[in-house]
């Protein structure tokens, strides 16, 4: 097995028992004996020259299900989908195609990776955005198994990250088959860590895909509203005080909560500083106009954008890096964010470019763009449109990196000489 740098070797030795007890902490809350056994190697189905992708969680498995569609409608398989999370397998369990195995991620060290590895026998690694594991790229290397990344992306952190993290990257990327990436900013990030011009390609951001399924049903409270959507800790507080100072009198601020488990100590903190506040979760009816609805519950969030007049984007508000803004845009809904949103700052530019969101320093000066917004509706109309038609042009995405992928893996169409065994793993 191809030997990473003595550094990460060191660090991986290190780490394994800290990361053994995490393992079993969480298999013991939520991922049960599968995630146990999946994550040292031990999937519960055996594959054969099948194309393996791997998405980290649930943000990635939801970027990669248009393609993972565009794959299985090809005939391009079998599929094996890995995630390193119970959630993101939940996630990939509602999106991926039928006859995909499904599987964990083992840890990064030799015996997990190689037991893996002997029991999917992949004929190419397609590993969604930028998830860096030496030791699976070498060994991948060793079984001449080409890797692609797909979605590529590089944050500005892994540049600015210690020396022998960056060495240790760069030494993961010259094992990388193709590099598709999703911006000239990525494309450009990439060659700082050594890629290649001829192992990088700019095919866009996957995420513009089109999602697929049934249309979504918009969720009306009974009054006109503005959404909050996916706020963290804080921003509710922060939101609901701009809104009493400067919020319409007419509309509803509905708040979704990325966590909708804090819905109740939410509530309680609200109601403690004199708002009225009331609970989806409860069956309770929204209230007045100028009041709070708490839409601490899930999977509505899709229909409550759909429903609303005007999304703010939560995560913004603080440092946390913004979430994923272009669920409003396919809506065509006119967008506000706060000043954070570092972790989907592609999406976010090419909005703001084409005239469909706005980005404000604190709650109350969105909270006031908000207001003026409500005040013009043909102007909040007029962002919507700008953000639909942007997400349609890029609705082929997943067709894009597929065509791609053909070009970037000799052979990939051909289908595999075996087939899952079990189907979900």
């Amino acid at each position: 097995m191809s030997r990473p740098p003595l550094r990460y070797r060191l660090a991986s030795l290190g780490l394994a028992l800290p990361l053994a007890g995490y393992t079993l902490v969480r298999t013991a809350r939520d991922g049960g004996c599968a995630y146990l056994r999946g994550r040292y190697g031990y999937t519960g189905s055996r594959t054969d020259r099948a194309v393996w992708v791997h998405c980290a969680s649930v943000g990635e498995v939801a970027a990669a299900a248009p393609l993972l569609r565009e794959l299985d409608d090809h005939g391009i398989g079998p599929l094996v989908v890995s995630t390193a999370t119970p959630t993101g397998q939940q996630r990939a369990r509602a999106q991926a195609p039928s006859g995909a195995t499904l599987v964990y991620l083992p840890l990064d060290r030799p015996a997990p990776v190689r037991r893996f590895l002997e029991r999917t026998r992949p004929r190419a690694a397609l590993i969604l955005e930028t998830e860096l594991w030496p030791w699976l790229f070498g060994a991948l290397e060793d079984r001449a198994i080409p890797i692609v990344l797909v979605n590529g992306r590089l944050s500005p952190r892994t540049l600015e990250a210690p020396a022998w993290w960056r060495r240790t990257a760069a030494w993961c990327l010259q094992r990388v088959s193709q590099v598709l990436a999703r911006s000239d900013t990525d494309r450009d990030r990439f060659r700082q860590l050594g890629v290649e011009p001829d192992r990088l390609e700019v095919v866009g951001n996957l995420k513009f895909a089109a999602p697929g399924g049934a249309p979504v049903s918009a969720i009306e409270p009974g009054l006109p509203f503005v959404l909050a959507a996916s706020t963290h800790d804080d921003e509710e507080r922060q939101l609901a005080r701009a809104w009493a100072s400067a919020g319409s009198r007419e509309h509803l601020l509905v708040i979704a909560p990325r966590h909708p488990e804090r819905g109740a100590d939410i509530a309680s903190a609200l109601s403690a500083e004199g708002f009225e506040v009331r609970r989806r979760s409860q069956g309770e009816p929204a209230g007045a106009p100028g009041s709070i609805y708490l839409a601490d519950t899930l999977g509505e969030l899709t229909g409550l954008i759909a429903g609303a007049e005007v999304v703010i984007m939560g995560g913004s508000l603080i440092p946390r890096g913004g979430q994923n803004v272009l669920e409003p845009a396919r809506a065509g809904r006119a967008i506000v964010t706060g000043p954070h949103m570092f972790n989907f700052t592609d999406e976010t530019e090419r909005l703001e470019a084409a005239g469909a969101l706005l980005r404000r320093g604190d709650a109350a000066e969105v909270i006031k763009t908000v207001s003026g917004l409500l005040a013009a509706p043909d102007e909040a109309q007029r962002m919507g449109a700008a953000g639909k038609e942007l997400m349609e042009r890029e609705a082929d995405m997943g067709e894009r990196y597929r065509q791609a992928l053909l070009k970037a893996v000799p052979g990939l169409s051909d289908p595999g000489s075996g087939a899952a065994q079990a189907g979900h793993g």
